[in-house]
């Protein structure tokens, strides 16, 4: 099942992955969740008015929001009508987090795939996939890298369920500024107004990161002499605890500390049958079933009215309608699957220990490394782009990539390209070996020193090799063989290229 993932990047990079229920839950899920607790718009929230809390860290939560998230949701809704849509339902996440974490620091510690935490994150989840609702829908507004900017940096509030916060904060502001950036480019002489913007929304992951520092260095701090997080929950939400007629809860929500409404009423089945008479067989058992049947198969099929026969009423013919004797209504269409939530990581190029990391780069022309001997560079994701390597290093690998262009001097080992389009490589000292996989439209240019070069392909396809002419120094193109002949000789199989003539 494709669920929406909101933090799913970082599902990959944790030793111990959340599980999905807490971060990706069903579109279903979703619309009901949000059609219970959302309404219409953001708008149903109201301002916040957090009241004094025992837990420090509570205190401390309640500052970091009234002194960087409510300014930066005031200045949103003055810059752009959706944008402040958009930043409401971000900083009522804020909201939600704060609920469970005034649960958290009163409860004794449980797994995050305790059924009481899965259901206690899914606010916090609903809300922030309304935040990127809000980007995918607006695609063409003035401010879309605004809403980009928001989109990019809201799975920071996973922060409470990793172990390590203070490293994870940070890789979310990262991926924002990637889009912050491009505000500031766009209006930084237009409306200074987006500076501040621009500010206010990356002071809040370096608040939440010291937040994190002092109260929660090695995640959630849970109470070891607490009472379970369900008691937790429920006195959290009681009046005593609950926020006034001004908090976060919408206005049509009932009180705090009753019952919950009943759950709206589960999507039509899109499968569902027209007919009641009852279910029939399906599958191949069906087939059999009717060619059982012999001549009765037939039994089941409509007479034709010999006002529907178009021998018999040559007006038909022209309009090529076959009048029906009764209309079904039409079946409806399974929901489309939101198509941008998908986050791409911000562009990066970088020394860790002796690797070279090379990712997420589109449309750069000019990346350059100057690599030693003992490093290896590795290159993936990257599109419309030309990666110049300088010196010799260990090995160069490019995966995932899409019209990409390479440039090497020397390689003590040799060059890997796996899973790409449209690449090319050029080699201009000598690489022992180039190993080309499951890629497609590809150039190699070797120089003088690399024609020994040899070259493997598996299920690559469009592959030339392009080498120097002795004659006038241009490079001369033969196409790498892609169909191949099978033989059975004396019990060996024996393959030939198959080679076209004339």
């Amino acid at each position: 099942m494709e669920d929406i993932t909101i933090f799913q990047e970082s599902i990959i990079q944790r030793e111990q992955p959340f599980p999905s229920e807490i971060l990706a839950p069903s579109e279903s899920q979703s619309v009901q969740q949000g059609s219970s607790r959302l309404g219409s718009s953001a708008s149903d929230f109201a301002e916040p008015k957090f009241e004094a809390s025992e837990k420090p860290s509570i205190k401390a939560y309640e500052k970091l929001y009234n002194d960087y998230v409510a300014p930066f949701l005031a200045l949103s809704k003055e810059i752009d009508e959706t944008l402040g849509k958009q930043v409401q339902f971000f900083a009522n996440a804020f909201q939600e987090q704060l609920k469970l974490l005034k649960a958290v620091v009163r409860s004794r510690k449980v797994e995050i795939t305790d059924s009481t935490f899965l259901e206690a994150v899914k606010p916090t989840n609903t809300l922030l996939q309304e935040v990127f609702a809000m980007k995918d829908d607006n695609r063409r507004s003035e401010f879309f890298d605004n809403l980009n900017s928001v989109a990019e940096g809201a799975p920071v509030l996973g922060w409470l369920y990793v172990n390590t916060p203070v490293s994870y904060i940070p890789e979310y502001k990262d991926a924002a500024s990637f889009w912050t950036n491009k505000v500031l480019k766009k209006f930084r002489d237009k409306d200074s107004r987006q500076v501040e913007w621009v500010k206010q929304f990356l002071g809040i992951f370096n608040a939440l990161r010291d937040y994190a520092k002092e109260y929660h260095t090695t995640g959630a701090s849970w109470d070891a002499n607490g009472i379970e997080l369900k008691e937790a929950l429920k006195s959290s939400e009681s009046p005593a605890n609950a926020p006034s007629a001004s908090s976060s809860a919408p206005s049509s929500a009932p009180a705090a500390g009753g019952p919950p409404p009943p759950p709206p009423p589960p999507p039509a089945d899109i499968f569902q049958s027209d007919d009641s008479k009852g279910k029939k067989a399906q599958g191949m058992g069906a087939v059999f079933a009717d060619l059982n049947k012999g001549e009765a198969i037939t039994s089941g099929l409509r007479k034709v009215d010999k006002s529907e026969m178009v021998h018999k009423n040559p007006e038909l013919r022209q309009s090529n309608v076959v009048p029906a004797n009764k209309e079904k209504p039409g079946k409806p269409l399974p929901p489309k699957k939101p198509s941008g939530l998908s986050t791409k990581k911000p562009a990066r190029k970088e020394l860790q220990d002796s690797k070279w990391l090379v990712e997420n780069y589109d449309g750069e022309q000019d990346i350059v490394i100057e690599g030693e001997m003992q490093q290896s560079v590795f290159i993936s994701k990257c599109e419309n782009s030309t990666i110049t390597i300088r010196g010799k290093v260990a090995a160069v690998s490019l995966t995932q990539c899409s019209k990409v262009g390479l440039v090497v001097d020397s390689l003590v080992s040799g060059v890997d390209v796996i899973k790409s389009r449209g690449f090319g490589v050029q080699v201009l000292g000598y690489v022992p070996t180039i190993t080309i996989d499951q890629s497609d439209n590809g150039q190699i240019y070797l120089g003088k020193e690399s024609l020994g070069t040899e070259i493997y392909t598996s299920s690559t396809t469009s592959l030339n090799i392009n080498v120097p002419d002795e004659e006038d120094g241009d490079f001369r193109e033969m196409a790498a063989p892609e169909q191949f002949k099978h033989t059975v000789a004396g019990g060996n199989l024996q393959t030939t290229v198959v080679e076209h003539v004339g």
